[in-house]
């Protein structure tokens, strides 16, 4: 996952918030404008949870019973990237 990470940040883009939750990542913010690079790298957009998400798996879709990104990091471990480091 550091590899992707890596390509986020290499995109110089500002106002986007990266996490990781439990295996995932998921990517918000203002991302409209990277959208295709994202999709290049493998991420898929949550139309509900209005975040891209990447599991390395390909993995199309989160479980549904989760409904936005807060009920995921209440389940699970999470931690926020800090695209400055």
């Amino acid at each position: 996952m550091n590899d992707i990470i890596q390509q986020i940040k290499g995109l110089k883009v500002d106002n986007i918030k990266i996490e990781i939750i439990g295996s995932w990542l998921w990517l918000s913010g203002d991302t409209f404008k990277i959208k295709d690079k994202l999709k290049e790298i493998g991420f898929f957009y949550s139309n509900n949870k209005k975040a891209w998400f990447y599991n390395g798996a390909k993995y199309k879709t989160h479980k549904a019973f989760y409904k936005n990104i807060q009920e995921l990091k209440n389940r699970f471990i999470y931690k926020e990237i800090d695209l400055n480091e």
